[in-house]
């Protein structure tokens, strides 16, 4: 069992805090992940804004970050993983622009954030970078998939 904390700074009828809790438990499960504890942030653009200005130099809003802590400690059940922040209104911006719907867009930044917390890194180099799309992709299509099967049963 994973331990999924959710931090939801502003209001989504359609992101809700249930949604992503089982989205991050099936990318962990696709992962081969048990035993884990995964901080995730939704947020708006101007904190995840202040977050990339603060921790990674980058002076403008991002749809997400990741910060691993991948720390495992004495007496504590879970391996902490580290934190997630998503701003919202950007995801939903660029599931427009791609054309994709909103919650499939949280889906792939959970994914990725999720790779990231594991150590996959995409501006590494390009062979890392192909690594890890290629995963995200593959855990992507099967989460978006079988979640519209449901849907449509």
């Amino acid at each position: 069992m994973n331990r999924i904390l959710i931090s939801k700074e502003l209001y989504d009828r359609q992101i809700t805090k249930k949604f992503v809790k089982e989205t991050a438990e099936k990318i962990l499960k696709e992962l081969g992940l048990d035993g884990c504890e995964l901080s995730i942030t939704l947020t708006d653009n101007d904190t995840i804004h202040r977050i990339n200005r603060e921790w990674r130099g980058k002076d403008k809003p991002t749809d997400v970050l990741s910060f691993p802590i991948d720390e495992k400690h004495p007496g504590y059940r879970y391996r902490v993983l580290g934190d997630v922040v998503i701003s919202l209104p950007y995801a939903k911006k660029q599931a427009e622009e791609i054309g994709i719907p909103y919650r499939d867009e949280i889906v792939r930044l959970l994914t990725h954030g999720i790779l990231h917390l594991l150590g996959y890194d995409h501006e590494k180099d390009p062979a890392e970078a192909k690594r890890m799309f290629a995963l995200q992709d593959k855990i992507f299509e099967k989460i978006t998939s079988s979640r519209i099967q449901q849907e449509d049963s």
